[in-house]
């Protein structure tokens, strides 16, 4: 009987530790910016593509930005928050986007 018990509640709280938290930094996303599908704001920036970085106020675009050149390795590790820039050879802006 004690094992018809445990193993259900064994196994809720193992499928309960792979849930999805909030970011360990404790960081809620940029005011206004608070869309799951769009936690950086990617969408409303869309603007600022054709434009070269070099004439982009990076520091006011989000709390993380990361400018990537052609061929740069970059991580793999998934940051909703961050705001991408892919740049084309002549560091002009050609896509936005979270991760």
């Amino acid at each position: 009987m004690t094992k018809r018990i445990l193993l259900p509640v064994l196994s809720a709280l193992a499928v309960s530790a792979c849930a999805t938290t909030t970011p360990e930094s404790g960081e809620a996303a940029m005011p206004g910016f608070e869309n799951t599908n769009d936690p950086c704001g990617a969408v409303a920036r869309e603007y600022l593509i054709g434009q070269p970085v070099s004439e982009v106020d990076l520091d006011s675009l989000a709390r993380l930005v990361r400018p990537i050149h052609p061929g740069q390795p970059v991580t793999m590790d998934f940051r909703g928050e961050r705001l991408n820039l892919d740049l084309d050879g002549d560091g002009v802006i050609v896509r936005l986007w979270c991760g």
